[in-house]
């Protein structure tokens, strides 16, 4: 069995694993002024995300990639023992690894119902997103001025 043919398990384990735990949610649009906005960022780990807060969820949604690396490292080339030694490795997770892969799974969904294209993206309240930013202050500026010129009209 070639690495492809074994990655291609791998994420297929790992993608009806996570995704059947990851339920769709909808995104409540109306909020007060008073009420900081919902913000989700969708990234990968090698950015540098500047000034979240309590109201930030910060989406690392290349790690599910990350751990199919890992898991396919020295697979033997017999397809029943990949697929074995793979399951063995990913039951041995720890509860960290887990959080992190359930995070990257809601991530990749959460993108899908926004129809995000690209990352880095930083959404607001469910309805506007700003890409290629990684400061979340500069982003949450270019969103309220997009609010601002909003209500104008």
């Amino acid at each position: 069995m070639n690495v492809a043919k074994a990655q291609y398990i791998i994420s297929l384990l790992l993608t009806g694993t996570l995704c059947a735990s990851v339920q769709a949610s909808e995104i409540a649009i109306e909020q007060t002024i008073e009420q900081a906005p919902t913000i989700e960022v969708f990234t990968d780990s090698s950015l540098q995300i500047v000034s979240g807060n309590d109201h930030t969820t910060v989406y690392l949604i290349d790690r599910i990639y990350k751990l199919q690396e890992e898991l396919s490292i020295e697979l033997p080339a017999d397809s029943g023992s990949a697929k074995i030694l793979a399951l063995q490795r990913f039951q041995q997770l720890d509860n960290q690894l887990s959080t992190e892969l359930e995070n990257a799974a809601k991530g990749l969904v959460q993108a899908m119902q926004y129809g995000i294209d690209r990352y880095p993206a930083i959404v607001f309240d469910g309805q506007a997103v700003v890409y290629g930013l990684t400061d979340i202050y500069a982003a949450s500026q270019l969103y309220q001025r997009w609010q601002a010129e909003s209500a104008e009209q």
